[in-house]
């Protein structure tokens, strides 16, 4: 997945050399592990005689490694051992990466039920030809306008709010019966 330098991404997963991100936009995808730094972290330099090592890999690795195959339900319904005894048991890995594991795993699904709940779909209508609202609760729109569409249950008319704010009825072919 392409990135423009310097966009924040959430990490979700750690596979090797790579991580799997979601961007503010709901973009998900593979990036180079070597490319993204955690945000407040500065490099430092390079040690002579060695592999460059990220400086936020000197004691415990930030990003998780994939957690196998929970679904999302059993991740926010299990208690970690880390919630529970205070300590983590994990034979593949050490303490610190499992605990981190399964918290950064309930904060990213609480996170993104959050952000999917909140998100808002609206129908956007291009107004064709212009129209004079006669009063009540019809409105003025002009050719090229965009208005949101909030209701189409009166049969031939649409009921939209203007980007200004305004609502009220337009008839539906003076926004092309709500086709492109």
């Amino acid at each position: 997945m392409g990135l423009p330098l310097g966009t924040v991404v959430n990490a979700v997963f750690k596979n090797r050399k790579w991580l799997y991100v979601q961007t503010p936009h709901g973009n998900e995808g593979y990036v180079r592990y070597a490319a993204c730094l955690p945000l407040g972290i500065i490099p430092a330099e390079a040690e002579s005689g060695g592999d460059p090592t990220p400086c936020w890999e000197k004691c415990t690795d930030v990003y998780p490694k994939p957690s196998g195959n929970m679904t999302d339900t059993e991740k926010l319904s299990s208690k970690s051992d880390c919630e529970s005894r205070g300590w983590c048991r994990n034979r593949s890995r050490d303490v610190a990466s499992a605990c981190g594991e399964k918290s950064v795993d309930r904060l990213y699904l609480r996170a993104a039920a959050i952000s999917k709940s909140r998100g808002v779909r609206q129908t956007l209508l291009v107004i064709t030809t212009d129209f004079e609202g006669s009063g009540g609760n019809e409105i003025r729109v002009k050719k090229g306008d965009v208005v949101f569409l909030l209701d189409a249950n009166i049969r031939g008319w649409f009921y939209v709010r203007t980007k200004e704010g305004s609502e009220g009825y337009i008839p539906t072919e003076t926004a092309g019966h709500g086709f492109l």
